[in-house]
């Protein structure tokens, strides 16, 4: 096998590195520009081709619905993702999980932990980067921290950025009006912002950003998050229509000049409403006999804050077409979790967005805040004319977190270990089939907050949230809310046939029973100081004897692939140079010469319940999981040679399954090392005795 290199992958490498994917690869002679755009608050149901179009306005007057014509083409161009899963229920840990390609067990951003710096490891933009990708962010960050911001967006791989820096100051969609900040990279330019639109104030950056980058370097991909804050929060509209046209000539323009920032910063803020929506009436009582009366404002408002954004996709796709972009770049649209009912920050002048007008969250039950389907399935789109078929549906359950394994894949680079996704390529292309992936969720809503008792919702849904908790097993959704203690029991789904959860399969022949849900929730996470949760400290259950191989023999099995890795990976779809047995974890006693990556697999047969702490160290890097959790991440940041600990873990006496992946330098002396303390057990390294390996066939 050929040495890994991170430098432009020709077709042919890209067929031998990554079988899996070589369909998709031959799509197209370069790597795809990658546009990822979330809005804030969406829901499911407010997506023409989703949900609003099947309330039929026009026939059904007692059902209003709003349009989104050029998201309705998105769909019929590209691929509709019917069961896409935010990881959280609210933004912070959404984004997080996005950004670091893991789930919120894993994540450092979770709960309603707002402006907290996110986790200085690989990301989207870093591995991308190192991809050869240009990166930017513009609009909604929200993950910066505290004093000198580390989590700035610049310091966690992106090349360039420009938007609302803190989550608060997103919520007001008039900046410089509003008294917020907003940033060009680490300058607050909002004193030049007179009368901009966070929409427009996006778009219009977003299309100067991808024409200069596109000018000055003409034959480097680029990646592009674009974080919209609306439609969230304060229901803000803009100052007049959209401008006609749309691309390098026209739609929203960058205009560059303060205090005439975009061409769209005129007449009079918070002002516009969609000439569809304003003066719109309903049937509100249901009867045909009695007048129609005017949506109310909340409704119309957030009609035309929909509707801009649908405005700006259309704007956008016109300047990739432009700048013959389109067919080899791929847009990705989605939310970062369901609708919101909050009249936002600042007292909530204009008042709150009420769901239930529009049927925000579809034909589920569910908003922000839950982990009911409306809370946590959001609408998904995407678009890439030269690699994925037209007018394609993906009903597979998806997740954020595995962005970051389909977007490494298509950069021809391979996903870092650290990842908890898988590509969903496959769903892209529909060519093959795809992996399924971790489907989780968790998330704390405090005090006695219960999901709202609305009328459409089931009668059982008006129940606390507190400690919320879902896994996806088996294809059944296992949801769990007010959990106080290790064992309270799941509510079971097929969401597939049940999208509004109305029967609980729970105990039922052939669905995963209680103890499946609760080990495997516990087999999926670990604890975080950070965010508290009830089920913290119950020790994490061995395998039984028929969850294990039926040959076992001592040792590790190990794979050795030989190359140059930019960081430690799972080593996904390579082929190994040679494999074989070992006694622990250590190294082959036959090394190749040069850069070399090291992947060993078995089962940690642990001697006793109770507590226990691993160390490791190596030469370069390595990242270990128990189960299916994150044990030791010594790869982004770690200084070969030195300790690493995994801190402590409460793990059930009997056989867990342990995955030790590595890279090492030709410039150093490989080696790595495993140690561990635990009940009457000093740090010593982990004997030999203790290692299980399947027998190969």
């Amino acid at each position: 096998m050929r040495p890994f290199s991170i430098a432009p992958l020709v077709l042919v490498a890209l067929a031998i590195f990554f079988a899996p994917i070589s369909s998709v690869a031959t799509s197209a002679a370069r790597k795809p520009n990658l546009i990822f755009v979330l809005v804030d608050d969406l829901g499911w149901g407010d997506v023409g081709v989703y949900f609003q179009n099947s309330r039929e306005f026009e026939n059904n007057r007692h059902q209003p619905a709003f349009s989104t014509p050029n998201l309705d083409t998105m769909a019929a161009e590209g691929l509709r993702m019917d069961r896409h899963y935010v990881p959280a229920p609210v933004c912070a840990p959404s984004r997080a999980s996005l950004l670091l390609g893991v789930h919120q067990g894993h994540a450092n951003v979770r709960d309603n932990q707002f402006d907290k710096a996110l986790a200085d490891n690989h990301t989207l933009a870093s591995v991308l980067r190192e991809a050869g990708y240009a990166t930017a962010v513009i609009g909604k960050w929200g993950l910066q921290g505290g004093d000198g911001y580390p989590g700035h967006p610049q310091n966690r791989g992106f090349d360039f950025f420009s938007g609302y820096l803190a989550h608060l100051d997103a919520h007001f969609h008039y900046p410089k009006e509003h008294g917020r900040s907003y940033y060009e990279g680490f300058e607050n330019i909002v004193d030049q912002l007179d009368k901009c639109y966070s929409t427009d104030l996006a778009t219009g950056r977003a299309k100067k950003w991808i024409a200069d980058h596109v000018e000055a370097r003409p034959g480097q991909p680029f990646f592009l998050y674009l974080s919209y804050a609306a439609p969230h929060a304060q229901l803000n509209v803009p100052s007049m229509p959209y401008p006609e046209g749309g691309g390098l000539h026209g739609g929203v323009q960058w205009a560059g000049e303060p205090g005439a920032m975009l061409n769209t910063a005129g007449g009079e803020i918070d002002s516009w409403i969609h000439p569809d929506y304003a003066h719109a009436t309903w049937d509100h009582d249901n009867d045909p006999a009695t007048p129609e009366v005017e949506w109310p404002d909340t409704a119309r408002r957030h009609a035309t804050m929909v509707r801009r954004l649908d405005d700006a996709m259309a704007d956008l796709f016109h300047l990739l077409r432009d700048l013959d972009l389109d067919d080899n770049t791929l847009v990705v649209f989605t939310s970062d979790n369901g609708p919101h009912n909050e009249a936002g920050a600042g007292g909530g002048q204009i008042g709150a967005q009420d769901p239930r007008f529009f049927r925000s969250y579809g034909p589920m039950d569910g908003i922000k805040r839950d982990l009911w389907e409306g809370g946590i399935r959001v609408p998904t789109l995407v678009r890439w004319p030269g690699g994925i078929p037209a007018g394609r549906v993906s009903t597979r359950s998806s997740q954020f977190h595995d962005w970051m394994n389909t977007f490494v894949e298509l950069a021809g680079v391979p996903a870092p270990a650290v990842s908890d996704g898988v590509s969903i390529v496959p769903d892209l292309t529909g060519l093959d089939a795809a992996e399924d992936g971790v489907v989780y969720v968790e998330y704390t809503n405090g005090g006695a907050v219960r999901t709202p008792a609305y009328g459409d919702f089931h009668p059982s849904r008006h129940i606390k949230r507190g400690h919320m908790q879902v896994l996806f097993l088996d294809g059944y959704k296992g949801v769990r809310y007010n959990v106080t203690s290790y064992d309270t029991p799941f509510m079971v789904y097929d969401v597939a046939r049940d999208p509004q959860e109305t029967i609980d399969l729970a105990g039922r022949p052939g669905v995963p029973s209680q103890q499946d849900f609760q080990d495997r929730v516990l087999r999926t996470r670990r604890a975080y100081d950070s965010a508290p949760r009830v089920y913290d400290d119950p020790l994490i259950p061995a395998l039984a004897t028929d969850e294990l191989p039926a040959a076992l023999e001592p040792g590790l099995a190990y794979s050795v692939y030989h190359g140059d890795f930019p960081w430690v990976t799972a080593f996904t779809g390579l082929e190994p140079d040679n494999n074989g047995t070992m006694a622990a974890p250590g190294m082959p006693e036959s090394l190749p010469d040069g850069n070399f990556g090291l992947a060993s697999h078995g089962y940690l047969n642990v001697p006793t319940d109770g507590t226990y702490t691993f160390h490791l160290e190596t030469d370069t890097g390595a990242f270990v999981r128990l189960h299916d959790a994150r044990l030791i991440d010594a790869d982004r940041g770690y200084a070969g040679g030195n300790e690493i600990s995994s801190g402590e873990i409460h793990l059930q006496a009997g056989p867990h399954p342990i995955r030790i992946f590595s890279r090492h330098s030709a410039s150093s002396t490989p080696h790595l090392k495993l140690h561990w303390r635990g009940p009457d057990i000093p740090q010593q390294p982990v004997p030999e005795k203790h290692f299980l390996a399947p027998t190969a066939p």
